[in-house]
């Protein structure tokens, strides 16, 4: 995958996205570890060319989704930190299995889904 070389001590990969995803103008792969989600992209065969954003997963207060269109779909997530908003998308079956997961740390009793009021 790549992404290890950007991993702290310890930490693990729990989840990596089925397919790319549009984040930030560009597509990336949505991974997830024990301690963060990351976007990951990797360009270039010989000259490597990484780019990745990182966001504790502790730093979560909400999880949205959403999707939209008539004959072809895509699905939305956004994500709510404290002072930030993060948002991303691409195919339904991509961004529900994303979704999927995100949802397990909330069975999990971690910070990173704030239940329905």
């Amino acid at each position: 995958m790549g992404v290890e070389q950007f991993l702290a001590p310890g930490e693990n990969v729990r989840f990596s996205s089925p397919s790319s995803v549009s984040f930030q103008g560009d597509q990336y792969t949505v991974v997830i570890t024990d301690r963060r989600i990351l976007w990951y992209k990797s360009k270039g065969l010989v000259f490597k060319k990484n780019s990745f954003v990182a966001i504790p997963i502790e730093q979560v207060k909400n999880i949205t989704y959403e999707e939209k269109g008539l004959l072809t779909k895509t699905a939305i997530i956004r994500v709510d930190l404290a002072s930030k908003k993060y948002e991303f998308s691409g195919k339904v079956d991509a961004i529900k299995a994303v979704y999927g997961e995100m949802q397990a740390y909330q069975m999990m009793d971690k910070p990173l889904v704030k239940p329905p009021e």
